[in-house]
């Protein structure tokens, strides 16, 4: 019985130790629109790689001086740094990288590539 007892903690601290780490969660924070052009799509990439995935922009349009609230899906992993790519709807885009996804409320984007964290946890 013992034997049976300590094989089973066994299998239940390997399977502990070997499993996939769960704790990745969606990030959500606010973007500020000061860029001076209305955008229609917001990508958002983790730093370290160079794939954009889709738009999470909520809306269609992303007017000039509004405030929008993105999620970043929690598919992209435990990272807190992100870049950000942002277009307009006559082919132009702006990239921001280096944004802590993590402690961030609210961010200010702005059409010369160069953001401002309003609020941070």
């Amino acid at each position: 019985m013992k034997k049976i007892l300590l094989l089973a903690l066994l299998i239940a601290g390997l399977s502990f130790l070997s499993a996939k780490n769960s704790s990745a969660q969606a990030l959500t924070f606010d973007v500020v629109n000061n860029t001076g052009v209305t955008l229609v799509d917001v990508f958002v990439t983790p730093a370290e790689t160079d794939n954009w995935g889709s738009d999470i922009l909520p809306y269609d349009l992303f007017e000039d001086g509004s405030t929008i609230t993105v999620t970043i899906p929690d598919t992209y992993g435990e990272t807190c740094m992100f870049d950000m790519k942002i277009t307009d709807g006559v082919g132009g885009d702006v990239t921001f990288t280096g944004i802590d996804a993590c402690t961030l409320v609210t961010i200010q984007i702005n059409g010369d590539g160069t953001f401002s964290y309003l609020e941070t946890q």
